[in-house]
């Protein structure tokens, strides 16, 4: 029985890339503006590191989760700044303006809207970008309908039958996937605005961070999986997520490598 899936490794290493390039540009807007970068992670590390090495100041730091990765710049949040020296304020996430703040935040969500465009412009090339909109948004209307049984799910396998006569699957799945990651990326930021630690803050406001927070996690660890790996046979979602996450390890540790070697180079921190 074969357990891996040529589509699924690329659609991974897709993905990766996506994050790949968010970091990097995040790391050269840094670099620009002088912000000191302190830690560079690839991938989660709950309990324990593969790998942490401190390179020009900067904590390179490879975890075994695959779920994202992430940098953190110098006094990024209030509560650092009184821990730093004076002579590094300059050099700190919130001393510089609104406006690099914001762009910085922002780079996560513009680079997955750049993918997401590339990919639509793969369906039916850059001409009918628009066509290929409309037609993705209706068919994941009719996906979300099917996943709260507001519609059959023979109507969504013709659907998707159809969808994919003329299209590579593999650009197809893309769209998807970064919809989804979009679409929860803007529940994150609506639980910062919710949550927030200020003493002031009533808990009445904080609530509905609280919901937003527990409805995201029921969708991404629930019901987005059990609805997609319903289609399928166990052996294929087995496959499908094995070589799903090679393909995430795989340029995840080349990006690490790379992050490293950029470091020893002083082209990050």
């Amino acid at each position: 029985m074969l357990y891996f899936s040529y589509n699924a490794f690329c659609l991974g290493a897709l993905i990766f890339l996506a994050i790949s390039l968010s970091n990097f540009i995040y790391v050269w807007l840094c670099k620009m503006w002088k912000v000191t970068i302190m830690e560079f992670a690839i991938f989660l590390d709950p309990f324990f590191s593969i790998l942490r090495k401190r390179i020009n100041g900067t904590t390179y730091q490879l975890g075994w989760l695959p779920i994202g990765a992430y940098i953190k710049p110098l006094g990024m949040l209030k509560e650092d700044l009184g821990s730093i020296a004076i002579k590094e304020l300059p050099f700190s996430f919130l001393h510089k303006s609104r406006t690099k703040q914001t762009v910085l935040r922002l780079i996560p969500s513009l680079v997955w809207l750049f993918v997401l465009l590339l990919s639509l412009c793969t369906l039916k090339g850059p001409a009918s970008i628009f066509q290929a909109t409309t037609e993705m948004l209706n068919y994941i209307i009719l996906a979300v309908r099917t996943m709260f049984g507001l519609s059959a799910a023979n109507e969504l396998v013709t659907r998707t039958n159809d969808l994919l006569i003329d299209k590579n699957i593999i650009s197809v799945a893309l769209t998807l996937l970064i919809s989804i990651l979009l679409v929860l990326t803007s529940l994150s930021k609506l639980v910062g605005i919710f949550s927030r630690d200020e003493k002031s803050i009533s808990w009445l406001i904080k609530l509905p961070g609280y919901v937003i927070i527990a409805f995201g996690a029921y969708l991404t660890f629930w019901k987005i999986p059990t609805f997609v790996f319903s289609f399928f046979p166990f052996h294929q979602n087995v496959s499908y997520v094995l070589s799903f996450t090679l393909g995430l390890y795989l340029i995840g540790l080349l990006s690490f490598i790379v992050a490293m070697i950029f470091g020893k180079l002083k082209l990050v921190g």
